[in-house]
């Protein structure tokens, strides 16, 4: 099952979907808001081949969060 969140609420260990594969995220930083009046996220994260990759993007931008449950 999916769920759309927002990037600012992701947390270690969510599992989420990106460029449609599954990743783990490893960790998260989440700056203040900018001259521009957006704040961003930086996450770590580790895809099911086991390789690492970080990204960032503003703070309001939507990933789909997979329940392991």
């Amino acid at each position: 099952m999916y769920m759309l969140v927002q990037a600012d609420a992701l947390k270690k260990g969510n599992h989420i979907l990106f460029n449609n594969e599954e990743c783990v995220i490893d960790n998260i930083e989440i700056s203040n808001i900018g001259k521009h009046g957006k704040a961003k996220c930086r996450l770590e994260l580790i895809t099911s081949k086991k390789e690492k990759k970080v990204i960032i993007v503003l703070a309001d931008e939507k990933f789909e969060l997979i329940n392991n449950s």
